[in-house]
Order: structure tokens, then C-alpha cells, then sequence
């Protein structure tokens, strides 16, 4: 399938449309309900939600950019370089935005694990989630190392030289595309259980990983401390 780069430019208007629509529904609602409930559902911190949205529709971009325009153009072709630097520029900033945000994930805190109530399912999500962060950090190094291995930073920044013929003659190319689609199916896969959740178990995950009041550190300890000296109070009624 070949997908022309104003019908992808088009398609991506569409989509920016619709997240701006229910972005905007989602805040309307929350000033019509006074902000939320009286009890705040544990949230990411926001810096991490910003980092999460912003890498994934950038990973997007990159991903259906590679596969569905990219690769098609022949090496020729001027509008090539165009998009090979807007790739380049792209990947380099999702593997700085990858690692900050795996700093911001490790000093925060965050909610509790999530349970599929299935220990089978819970494994897989386990794996699937660190799976993801490697994939994504190897794809964007792997993208580099090819980018130094065939020039590109003097083609495509200095303007000097020309692009290679072909880059599968470059083993490394064959490294890159196969971490795209194992990249791919992973994040298939990460949808897919966002979706089972929100619409099978309708546990609201997705809150998790959204903006608005949270539950931090402190506030979660004292949770659970009321809820333990209610327990206690309760069990000593009974008796």
C-alpha cells in the first residue's frame, strides 16, 4: 500500500482534529462535574503523561511514515532527503524524550500495578511494558548508527555528498526494519490491553495515564492508613 505524503499529511490533520475535539470534551466535562470526584484516582505524574502521549504519537508518526511513504521513495528522488531528515530529527528526540522519561518514571511516584485479573495476562503486560521501552531505545539507536554508517548526517544537515543507492546493502538496515516491526506488534499489543481494560474489565486504566488530580506518595500512605484503622474499627464492632 502506497500512501502519498499530502494524503498522510491529511491524514494526520484528521486525527489532530479529533484529539483536539475530545481533549476539549474531556475538559468541558470535568468543568461541568466541578473537577472530578471527591476521590482522586491515582495518576502518573503529569510530566510522565506528557512524556507517554507525546512519544506515542510520535512514535506513530515515525512508524507509518517508514512504512507506508519512506520506503517507497526511491533514494533519487530530492523529496527524499526532506523526509529523512524530519526522520532523523524525530527519532533522535524520541530517544531523548525515552530517556528522560525513564528518569521522571523512576524519581516519581506511581500507582499501583495493574491487574488483568489473570496471572498469565498480568505476566505479559509485565513483559510487554519493559519489552516496549527496549524496542523503542533500540529502534532509535539502531537509526542513528545507520544514520552515521551511511553519511547521512553531512547529506541531509550539510548538504554535502549524495544518499546511498540503497540502503539494504547496510546490514544494519535489515536490524532496523525487523526492531520496526516488532515494534509494531508490541504497541498492537499495548492497545489491545488498554482496550480490554477500558471496555471488558472497565477498570479506568486509562485515568492513570491522563491529567488532573492525583494521589501522590503521602496522600496514598494515609489512604491506606484509614483504610486500615476503618478495617480495625469495623472488625472491632463486630466482636
Amino acid at each position: 500500500m502506497i500512501v502519498t505524503p499530502s494524503t498522510f499529511l491529511m491524514i494526520e490533520g484528521i486525527l489532530a482534529v479529533i484529539v483536539i475535539v475530545a481533549a476539549g470534551w474531556y475538559l468541558y466535562r470535568r468543568l461541568q462535574s466541578g473537577g472530578g470526584t471527591t476521590r482522586a484516582t491515582p495518576k502518573y505524574h503529569p510530566l510522565l503523561v506528557l512524556l507517554h502521549w507525546f512519544v506515542a504519537f510520535a512514535l506513530a508518526n515515525l512508524l507509518l511514515r517508514g512504512a507506508l511513504i519512506m520506503r517507497y521513495i526511491p533514494n533519487s528522488d530530492p523529496e527524499k532527503i526532506d523526509g529523512l531528515r524530519a526522520h532523523m530529527y524525530a527519532g533522535i528526540l524520541v530517544l531523548t524524550l525515552m530517556v528522560i522519561r525513564l528518569v521522571v518514571r523512576r524519581n516519581t511516584w506511581h500507582p499501583p500495578r495493574a491487574t488483568a485479573r489473570n496471572r498469565h495476562l498480568d505476566h505479559l503486560a509485565w513483559v510487554s511494558h519493559r519489552l516496549l521501552y527496549v524496542l523503542v531505545i533500540a529502534q532509535a539507536l539502531s537509526g542513528l548508527y545507520m544514520a552515521l554508517q551511511t553519511g547521512l548526517p553531512g547529506v541531509l544537515i550539510l548538504g554535502h555528498g549524495a544518499l546511498p543507492e540503497d540502503f539494504w546493502v547496510f546490514p544494519v538496515r535489515s536490524v532496523h526494519y525487523l526492531l520496526s516491526r516488532l515494534l509494531m506488534a508490541t504497541i498492537a499489543l499495548h492497545i489491545a490491553g488498554a482496550l480490554y481494560h477500558t471496555f471488558l474489565l472497565k477498570d479506568g486504566l486509562l485515568r492513570r495515564m491522563s491529567f488532573g488530580r492525583r494521589i501522590v506518595a503521602d496522600d496514598a500512605n494515609k489512604l491506606v492508613g484509614s483504610q486500615g484503622v476503618a478495617r480495625t474499627g469495623n472488625a472491632s464492632q463486630a466482636l
